[in-house]
């Protein structure tokens, strides 16, 4: 049970959607990287990674995770889905396939796994809260 209240946490989703290893044909790393190079450019996946991040950091800032407002367990599940835009987008506006190389190399793809599993117990448990929380 700890180890879910861990995968969970914000801070945690966050981290893992920025460590998410990239690899190009030229230049590899980390999302941020990609996130940051893009912002220069207004490149969409890099505003939604930064909303996304942004609403995140500011539900768990203003609710504390407390989950007794109806709008807590909305603004976490809009960046979450912002976060996976954002990655979706990166990868489907990459025209000359460039990153590729990233959906068939084992690293990264754990990188995205370990991503895809936070987000899952994220959202199921910010779903529970939601429910909770409507019906009171």
């Amino acid at each position: 049970m700890k180890a879910i209240k861990i995968l969970s946490h914000p801070f945690v989703l966050v981290i893992c959607f920025l460590m998410i290893l990239i690899s190009g044909q030229h230049l590899g790393g980390f999302y941020l990287l990609y996130i940051l190079l893009g912002l220069s450019h207004g490149a969409i996946h890099s505003l939604l990674a930064i909303a996304g991040v942004g609403v995140l950091l500011f539900s768990n800032y203003k609710y504390k995770r407390a989950f007794v407002y109806l709008i807590e367990p909305i603004l976490n599940i809009s960046g979450v889905i912002l976060l996976s835009l954002s990655l979706f987008l990166f990868f489907y506006n990459d025209k000359q396939q460039y990153n590729y190389s990233t959906l068939y190399q084992t690293v990264p793809l754990i990188t995205i796994a370990i991503f895809v599993m936070s987000v899952a117990t994220f959202v199921s448990i910010n779903l529970k809260k939601l429910q909770r929380t409507v019906t009171g």
